[in-house]
């Protein structure tokens, strides 16, 4: 369990570790970014990896990719993160909603003003299976709020459910839906595999930072669920 603000950092080397995985991760973001920007054969490299998730056939991953897609729409993530926020608020875990709630909206905002910083064009028009949006294409919006969500839940289940069998379940939907709104965006042909690995980096520094800050308020201190 976390530590309580009341207690001392020194005691506890997470947040520092925390600080520490942050950073090499929104370094790696980084690097990435340029590379996809300034790197003419690594662009190549993402171009045709991108291309051949595209060309998969089998025929229910189109199904899949569209829901998927969908549930990383704007409209269905800020209402997820609403109503899980809301919810931890009634249960009387407040450090932990305002955190995930911080943390997605944040987050997100953040991820749509790297995309005029980098400008990244998206792919070529005809390659699209859904309409292509007109924002720039890294980082992808979709990958990082639902990165920034079902991470922060899944953080939250191992924070406060006792059931390892309920955790590890818990968890590995979270890591699917990521995984599948993300694969989803590639396969519509709406971004590059850079841009969901970019995205994912990106979203994984956010979470490390957010356990530090739940660390120092004291959610790991809120009472552990059944």
């Amino acid at each position: 369990m976390l530590r309580s603000r009341g207690e001392s950092w020194q005691r506890d080397p997470r947040p520092g570790a925390s600080v520490i995985a942050a950073g090499g991760l929104l370094l790696a973001f980084v690097a990435l970014g340029v590379a996809l920007v300034f790197a003419p054969a690594f662009i190549r490299f993402d171009a045709a990896v991108s291309e051949a998730i595209r060309s998969v056939t089998w025929p229910w991953v189109e199904s899949v990719a569209r829901a998927a897609t969908w549930l990383g729409d704007f409209w269905p993530m800020a209402a997820l993160t609403a109503g899980a926020g809301a919810a931890l608020w009634v249960m009387g875990r407040r450090t932990s909603s305002a955190t995930l709630v911080l943390t997605v909206a944040l987050g997100s905002l953040l991820g749509s003003i790297l995309k005029l910083l980098f400008g990244r064009l998206r792919p070529a028009l005809e390659v699209a299976r859904i309409a292509l949006p007109e924002s720039y294409s890294f980082p992808s919006g979709h990958a990082l709020s639902s990165l920034l969500f079902f991470g922060s839940v899944a953080f939250l289940i191992v924070l406060h459910v006792r059931s390892l069998r309920v955790s590890a379940l818990g968890v590995g939907l979270c890591g699917l839906a990521v995984f599948a709104i993300g694969m989803g965006r590639v396969y519509l042909g709406v971004h590059f595999l850079g841009d969901i690995i970019g995205s994912w980096l990106l979203g994984a520094g956010l979470l490390a930072l957010m356990v530090m800050i739940s660390a120092r308020w004291g959610a790991g201190s809120e009472e552990r669920v059944s």
